[in-house]
């Protein structure tokens, strides 16, 4: 890469971009997943060190194997936080621990995250994904998939907006969900009391 004269991703020129065009800050690599309609899961059982690290950032929800080995990778390497993680760590994270591990590139166990909040749950390695098939089956069960899409999308693009326009936001929202066939279909799952069949799937 240093004698091409800077970063060379591997990728092809002509690689989809699913997730752009929906909002401008979402228009680049890795953003573009907080773009994307269908949750992203993250099920981390090995090492996720750099890029690897960013990509299980950058999901929706994150599963770690108690062992599982981590690193930005970036600081021994002479390089930038890559794609975002400066911005999107300590969002996870806090501050103080983000700046531990961009400015330091230190290596760490799933299982010394316990608490901070950069994964949802971390279990042993064999329970590992049994329990994430099993947590994404549920969510995709429960939950109408027109309701899924739109509540990432409040998430992601309320970290850039102010309170009073993510309220009115939802409020439209909250009148243009109203008649879809997924909360008619909700409403009537609930009284009866079994799981809905969601016309959206």
């Amino acid at each position: 890469m240093a004698q091409k004269g800077g970063y060379d991703p591997g990728t092809a020129p002509d690689l989809a971009m699913p997730g752009y065009g929906v909002a401008p800050q979402f228009d680049q690599n890795f953003a573009f997943m907080m773009a994307l309609e269908t949750v992203t899961i993250a099920a981390v059982n090995g090492a996720a060190a750099g890029a690897g690290l960013v990509l299980a950032c950058y999901c929706d929800l994150r599963f770690a194997a108690a062992d599982a080995k981590l690193t930005t990778a970036h600081g021994p390497l002479g390089l930038p936080a890559e794609y975002g993680l400066s911005w999107v760590l300590p969002r996870l994270v806090g501050v103080t621990r983000s700046n531990d591990l961009l400015l330091s590139s230190r290596k760490f166990l799933a299982s010394q995250t316990e608490g901070w909040g950069l994964f949802n749950e971390i279990l042993e390695g064999p329970q590992l994904m049994d329990h994430v098939y099993a947590y994404a089956h549920d969510m995709a069960a429960r939950v109408a998939p027109s309701s899924l899409a739109t509540t990432k999308r409040q998430i992601y693009l309320d970290q850039h907006r102010d309170v009073g326009t993510a309220v009115s936001e939802s409020d439209r929202l909250l009148d243009e969900m109203i008649p879809s066939p997924d909360y008619l279909e909700g409403v009537q799952a609930l009284t009866e009391r079994r799981l809905p069949d969601w016309p959206s799937r």
